[in-house]
């Protein structure tokens, strides 16, 4: 197997980086925040748009941990060459049943992992070194799904890194992972919530996180810690016990109503 040098690989790893979270974040606040911003303003959750100084802020970070992210993707690239993780090339090694069985699984994982490294991150000691920094988007936008300090993007990064080593995995089945991930937290920092009316009282659905969810965890910081799923908020209790009544207050408002 032919080896490539860093500068071979690294920049196509960082390039990839780059175009998942800008094309995703990037459609998502041209979409919500800039076309449609007026016509679905009484869908925004929060009753202000945030400044633009702090959209600045949530795109320098996200840079950041683009970097971060990319290099972390290197060392798995490093290390699989070396033969250290469980990815697999052949398809057929595993089967198509496998393929959506350990997407299932990274999926599962991860949202577990984030719950309970986010609630580590909210630790009064660990709190302003570490979690502050994303915190300071109070009113985030599509934007702030990257907006980590650096030790954040390190520990956000871990989990795939935990993956690679303990999983077989295909890069296929990891490219879907990374794909519904960027969306999904492009989603809950979103700031419009546009899941429908009765949504998080549906029992076939509520285990869905939605904008409101995560939404309310950036403006009162004590609850709804949980990433893709419900599950540990409610195991944990932990949700936000005004969830329900802010979801539906922002689907019952009116066109006419103004945020601004």
């Amino acid at each position: 197997m032919e080896t490539l040098q860093w500068f071979e690989v690294y920049p196509h790893i960082l390039l990839t980086d780059f175009l998942r979270y800008f094309l995703v974040a990037g459609t998502a606040f041209l979409a919500f925040w800039v076309v449609t911003r007026k016509p679905l303003r009484h869908r925004f959750i929060q009753r202000q748009f945030p400044k633009a100084s702090r959209l600045w802020h949530e795109v320098r970070y996200s840079l950041s941990t683009i970097v971060i992210f990319s290099a972390v993707g290197f060392g798995i690239y490093t290390a699989r060459q070396a033969g250290y993780t469980q990815i697999y090339l052949d398809f057929a090694e595993h089967g198509r049943a496998y393929f959506f069985l350990s997407l299932a699984l990274m999926i599962v994982f991860h949202d577990a992992y984030f719950y309970w490294t986010h609630r580590l991150m909210h630790h009064p000691r660990l709190y302003p070194r570490v979690h502050k920094v994303h915190h300071m988007s109070t009113n985030p936008s599509p934007w702030a799904a990257y907006s980590f300090h650096p030790y954040e993007a390190v520990v956000q990064a871990l989990s795939y890194v935990v993956m690679v080593f303990i999983l077989p995995l295909h890069p296929a089945t990891l490219l879907v992972f990374l794909t519904y991930m960027i969306v999904r937290n492009v989603l809950g920092h979103l700031g419009f919530e546009f899941f429908p009316k009765g949504f998080t009282r549906n029992k076939w659905l509520s285990w869905h996180t939605t904008s409101t969810h995560h939404n309310l965890h950036h403006e009162r910081f004590t609850s709804n810690y949980g990433l893709y799923f419900t599950w540990w908020d409610e195991w944990m209790h932990t949700t936000d016990p005004h969830y329900h009544e802010a979801f539906a207050e922002v689907k019952e408002r009116k066109k006419e109503e103004t945020h601004e």
